[in-house]
């Protein structure tokens, strides 16, 4: 007898051999609520919503988050979370959670030395990149404040043009800022992303070295 090579039949028949019947479906389903970092879950499955169900996958890998269709295997009654469903043409696709950003500026310092990207005071620089924004919060880690010198520095975040998060630095710090809510940004594609420095007094110096920048699920 050949052995099946259809991952249905496999398991409906390891699942028949067991328990003596065969009961095997696949559904789709919509994820409404996901928590990260707890896999805690709720999923509507033809119109009847069901809670925690176990997933088949690394729920990181696969970018599950409110609002996307799911693949879903029914054993019985007991159904499980095989991934996510993601429609090749729809832009940037998840997983997608670490923010890549570039500078769009020349920072001081000799060619070819090491230490923190910054500028003179008063010069107003940018780092700059392209994201779809998949969850409601936002954080940046780095180097922020007076490298020399004193004064102030004022540092956004900003979505699209719009500012979501802004903080001051009054000495050199090495210090996460936000979370920040983006929720009325939720789904845009390939929107711009800025951390900026707005404006800067005093003398010397200013930091603007992100360490990374992370979507969050929560605050």
């Amino acid at each position: 007898m050949t052995a099946p090579t259809d991952l249905g039949t496999v398991l409906a028949q390891s699942y028949e051999s067991a328990t003596g019947t065969s009961t095997l479906d696949f559904h789709t389903g919509e994820i409404i609520t996901w928590n990260s970092t707890t896999a805690t879950n709720t999923v509507r499955v033809q119109g009847v919503v069901l809670n925690n169900l176990p997933v088949l996958t690394s729920a990181g890998s696969v970018g599950l988050e409110p609002g996307v269709t799911v693949g879903l295997l029914k054993v019985r009654t007991q159904y499980f979370i095989l991934g996510r469903i993601v429609d090749q043409s729809t832009g940037l696709v998840n997983p997608q959670f670490p923010i890549i950003l570039y500078p769009i500026f020349i920072s001081n310092g000799v060619a070819g030395s090491v230490g923190q990207y910054r500028v003179n005071t008063g010069i107003l620089a940018t780092w700059e990149g392209r994201i779809k924004v998949s969850f409601p919060y936002i954080e940046v880690d780095g180097v922020w404040g007076n490298l020399s010198g004193a004064g102030s520095t004022t540092y956004e975040i900003k979505l699209g043009g719009t500012t979501v998060g802004a903080w001051t630095e009054t000495t050199l710090n090495v210090v996460r800022r936000g979370p920040f809510d983006i929720r009325a940004f939720m789904g845009q594609d390939w929107l711009k992303i800025e951390l900026a420095i707005t404006v800067s007094t005093g003398t010397g110096e200013k930091a603007i070295q992100p360490l990374g920048c992370y979507f969050r699920d929560s605050l």
